[in-house]
């Protein structure tokens, strides 16, 4: 008879039973982030639509300098006007904002997502700072780029340098048209906050795809918040589309951008740049709530 060798088993480790916690769940949705194609996509339209469009439209607005009046002269922004591709780069970043949420939701990974954390929050306070981070650094570098690269074109266009003390008259009366450093008071400012509305936009984009859980019903409303809302409240009574217009989010962006009072103020219809990047990031946070709350509450 042949003897049989005993079989060594060999015991599995137990489950520990532990789920990932917000430092787990970072890393996972950067990683799921910069996996996907669609996200370099998105960052390299913002960089090259952002610096290729405000370059375009300042070299337009050189061009018509010496044409221009008195009144139109004192309404040229040479800092803001060089934010111009922040109108591109508003809806990429809604796109991306969305698509990170409302992809897991189309597959159905959002409900593996949900079982790994210990708090449901935890995965919309993950996505809104990975995806924060990666825009603010994106968008910071594009607004910048833009600023200098758009300052560059007007002065090989011609352009007059103001000094930091010039004044409106100064601009109103250049021969040639105005071009700004980024010491000019209020630019700097104004370019960070271009960077920064995007920020603030991504976030609210999360927070509706939370809130929806549908791409393109997500991505509409987004849209419809951006370029209907303003279009209904254009038909409206002035006396009753004065009162809001200014609240609207694509307004609070051309506020923040704006470094002198004379742009801010026209006709009423844009805040203050600080006043404009608090009621805009009142409105992300209010969305970002509203989100959590039904992210606790709904089935996933």
């Amino acid at each position: 008879m042949t003897a049989i060798a005993p079989t060594r088993v060999t015991s599995l480790p137990e489950p520990s039973g532990r789920r990932a916690g917000l430092r787990g769940e970072l890393a996972s949705e950067w990683t799921k982030l910069r996996t996907v194609r669609s996200t370099w996509i998105c960052l390299a339209i913002i960089v090259v639509a952002g610096v290729g469009l405000s370059a375009l439209v300042l070299s337009i607005e050189a061009g018509r300098w010496v044409h221009l009046a008195a009144d139109e002269r004192a309404l040229f922004d040479p800092v803001r006007s060089s934010q111009t591709g922040l109108f591109l780069a508003e809806f990429v970043v809604g796109v991306l904002g969305a698509l990170v949420v409302t992809s897991e939701y189309g597959t159905g990974a959002m409900r593996t997502t949900l079982a790994s954390v210990p708090r449901r929050t935890s995965v919309l306070i993950a996505k809104l700072l990975v995806v924060g981070a990666v825009v603010l650094v994106v968008a910071e570098v594009t607004a910048f780029a833009s600023f200098f690269v758009g300052q560059a074109v007007l002065l090989g266009q011609g352009g007059t340098s103001l000094p930091a003390g010039s004044t409106l008259i100064d601009q109103v009366h250049a021969a040639n048209v105005p071009v700004y450093g980024i010491g000019h008071p209020g630019a700097l400012r104004a370019v960070f906050f271009g960077g920064l509305y995007l920020v603030l936009l991504a976030f609210l984009a999360c927070a509706i795809g939370f809130i929806l859980r549908h791409t393109a019903g997500s991505i509409s409303t987004y849209v419809g918040v951006l370029l209907v809302l303003p279009l209904i409240v254009s038909i409206l009574p002035s006396s009753f589309a004065n009162s809001f217009e200014k609240y609207l989010p694509s307004n609070l962006g051309l506020g923040m951008t704006a470094v002198t009072t004379r742009t801010t103020d026209f006709a009423g219809i844009l805040l203050t740049p600080w006043v404009a990047a608090g009621v805009l990031a009142a409105y992300a946070a209010a969305a970002s709530l509203l989100a959590g709350w039904l992210l606790v509450r709904r089935d996933a």
